[in-house]
């Protein structure tokens, strides 16, 4: 009897450049084997000396200080925006600089104004002040052309920046972007709260 193969499948892990490599794997490799452990040991491209990133803050007039850390490297830059109330300490943010690291690729990643080490009262954050907080480190921390990388809310705040500074970013990627999660939002809401229906629009 005729047994069908099975194609070739492949996995993609990082490669130095900005891209993917293929790893072919078929029927011949089992669970066990994917996942067995690795040998413990760094990348040869891996630098030897690892950069560190120290806690700053961005003193704005008449607004909240933003807390952010930012590694030197080579253009573009990379700029991480977090989803809705996460910090600059999370899992995304964290293996995005350790990818920054190993390419040589400047890196940003902050607290929103009312979140994390940043100042400010969350119960008086919105969205339209968040995305202040996005162009200030656009602005004022940023150096040269930026990939903006937003993951859920901050994947709708990353479409805002993009418009509101056309000349300094140079590309997007999205994370699980809530990029249309205020307008269904803002269609679920009773007629009653009409009011308030054009408060939320606004704000987002």
């Amino acid at each position: 009897m005729a047994v069908a193969r099975m194609a070739t499948v492949a996995a993609w892990v990082p490669c130095r450049s900005w891209g993917w490599a293929a790893v072919p794997f078929g029927p011949h490799c089992g669970f066990n084997t994917l996942l067995a452990p690795m040998p413990q040991r760094a990348p040869r491209w891996l630098p030897a000396c690892r950069q560190k990133t120290s806690l700053s803050f961005l003193n704005r007039p008449d607004l909240p200080k933003l807390a952010y850390k930012r590694l030197k490297g080579k253009s573009p830059g990379i700029i991480f925006i977090p989803g809705y109330i996460s910090n600059m300490n999370g899992t995304k943010a964290l293996a995005i600089e350790e990818f920054c690291k190993s390419l040589g690729h400047a890196y940003i990643r902050f607290d929103y104004s009312g979140v994390g080490s940043s100042d400010g009262n969350l119960e008086e954050s919105t969205v339209g002040k968040w995305r202040k907080d996005v162009l200030s480190i656009i602005d004022d921390v940023a150096e040269g052309p930026q990939i903006l990388v937003g993951s859920s809310l901050g994947g709708w705040l990353m479409l805002h920046a993009a418009i509101a500074r056309p000349e300094k970013v140079m590309a997007l990627i999205g994370v699980a972007t809530a990029a249309d999660g205020f307008v269904t939002q803002f269609n679920q809401l009773p007629v009653e709260d009409f009011g308030r229906k054009t408060i939320f629009l606004y704000l987002a």
